[in-house]
């Protein structure tokens, strides 16, 4: 299906029973709930104030994604995020940084969102098949009304014929198994017309999780103040759209139970220390004890640090980094431990070179390919930052800034590793020589030993021989003695 003319039909919440049945047959785990029914009765108020003044102090911006990790566009949907401190949610190759909503540095504004997100999770409790809901963050949407966006246009829904789309089919991702997703939303009320934001649900078109992709879609018109849940492994099984409202602006809160093993600036702290501290002892050590695993995990730590964190806290402009306020200090942690682990990248890699015939080949290889991957990388970054989306749909201050910084120091190697590469290629070929070389030796020397030996047995009698000549001069001494009388 890619075109209209493959349309199916889809059943809405205004078709009843029908719609009622399906839910109840196929589509278990999805729960939608009034405004009306959620508690405690001041959530709206609160949750709808909090969101509104997030959007007047500017904390909603556009992001820069790359779908598939090939092409650049900006979402027509403002987002900013919001969780425990240090954690982040990384979607279409774009790596978010949460305001912290706890803590010593989390501002009231922050702490309201928390407020809300227990909430959020006490009304998911509720529900039967819950799995795991102790949301560590939600990610808002703000998101501009069809009229607004009249210019440029929303796409039609290609498959069904649902509308306009705000946001098109997906399931979240990073997000832990079995986990639930709980959205609460709000539209604004300047204008007296009918809610018409919708929400939309299919199958996964894969079917791979059990479910057919034959069973109709169904869609949901969530009017003001609503909340809906996705529980359980509901998400891992159904995709989920949202349809453009006509005329009226829509705030969503989505609470997610992110995965934090690889996503937390505890965890890249955690790791690049160790890093740091294991490479620190390996340059100490002579060259011929250089541990080839010490230096590969240290190589594969400063790519994940340099294009995992510096380079994408920075993609996202200076007002980015302004609003970022408890990231500041750790940003600054994280771009002095990558400075640290170069200057000693750059020790290892003149042993490579100057001490090239008492460095383990193996540690030449490390290095060497991961030279190769962090160089192909950096030069994705540039094309990135360069892409022509940011001059023309981006402001200036939310354009990407080229970080980290590259200095002209003798103790550290150039952004480019072209010149180093070859020159690591070189001594690797080097290295490959002489073992070539030694091998040869030994196998020439192994044949000449087993020549002189295979010489040796040849000359030398068996066994059974020398026991032939024994018994032969034996009886020839016999005769030799026995007395002449005898003798016929």
């Amino acid at each position: 299906m890619s075109q209209l003319s493959t349309v199916k039909k889809f059943v809405s919440s205004e078709d009843g029973e029908e719609f009622k049945e399906l839910v109840k047959k196929h589509y278990k785990g999805f729960v939608h709930v009034p405004s009306r029914e959620l508690a405690p009765p001041c959530f709206y108020t609160d949750a709808k104030r909090a969101f509104e003044t997030l959007r007047q102090k500017n904390y909603y911006h556009y992001d820069v994604v790359m779908a598939g990790g090939k092409h650049c566009s900006r979402t027509f949907v403002k987002r900013t995020l919001v969780g425990c401190p240090g954690i982040t949610y990384k979607y279409l190759s774009l790596r978010l940084f949460a305001h912290p909503w706890s803590g010593p540095d989390a501002i009231p504004m922050m702490k309201s969102i928390c407020n809300i997100n227990k909430s959020m999770i006490e009304m998911t409790k509720e529900h039967t098949g819950h799995g795991l809901c102790d949301y560590n963050l939600t990610l808002i949407n703000d998101m501009p009304s069809a009229a607004f966006h009249s210019s440029v246009g929303f796409k039609e829904e290609a498959f069904y014929g649902m509308g306009k789309v705000s946001v098109s089919w997906h399931a979240d991702s990073s997000l832990q198994n079995g986990s639930s997703i709980g959205v609460c939303h709000f539209v604004s009320s300047r204008k007296a017309t009918p809610c018409d934001w919708r929400i939309a649900l299919r199958p996964s078109p894969s079917g791979e999780n059990g479910v057919s992709s034959d069973i109709p879609p169904i869609s949901v018109r969530t009017a003001d103040g609503d909340a809906y849940f996705l529980l359980g492994s509901f998400n891992e099984k159904y995709q989920h759209c949202v349809l453009a409202g006509s005329s009226q602006h829509r705030i969503s809160s989505t609470h997610r139970v992110a995965t934090i093993e690889k996503d937390t600036y505890q965890y890249i702290l955690r790791r690049s220390k160790t890093a740091l501290k294991r490479l620190r002892t390996e340059v100490e050590k002579d060259e011929a004890r250089m541990d080839y695993r010490v230096v590969l995990f240290s190589q594969k730590v400063l790519t994940e640090l340099e294009m995992e964190w510096v380079a994408q806290y920075w993609l996202q402009g200076s007002t980015h980094n302004k609003l970022h306020v408890w990231w500041h200090k750790p940003m600054e942690t994280l771009e002095s431990l990558w400075e640290n682990l170069e200057e000693l990248t750059h020790r290892v890699y003149t042993r490579c070179i100057e001490a090239s015939s008492a460095v383990p080949r193996a540690v030449v290889v490390a290095i060497l390919e991961e030279f190769k991957i962090r160089q192909r990388l950096r030069q994705l970054w540039d094309e990135r930052r360069a892409d022509a989306v940011y001059k023309k749909r981006m402001k200036e201050d939310q354009r990407p800034i080229a970080r980290p910084q590259f200095h002209d120091r003798k103790d550290c190697l150039p952004k480019s590793l072209s010149t180093a590469i070859q020159m690591l290629a070189s001594v690797r070929v080097q290295k490959q020589i002489s073992t070539v070389d030694k091998t040869n030796e030994t196998n020439h020397h192994g044949v000449r030993k087993a020549q002189k030996s295979s010489a040796a047995k040849k000359k030398r009698p068996s066994s059974s021989s020398r026991k032939k000549e024994v018994h032969k001069r034996k009886r020839e001494t016999e005769e030799e003695n026995r007395p002449l009388g005898l003798i016929l």
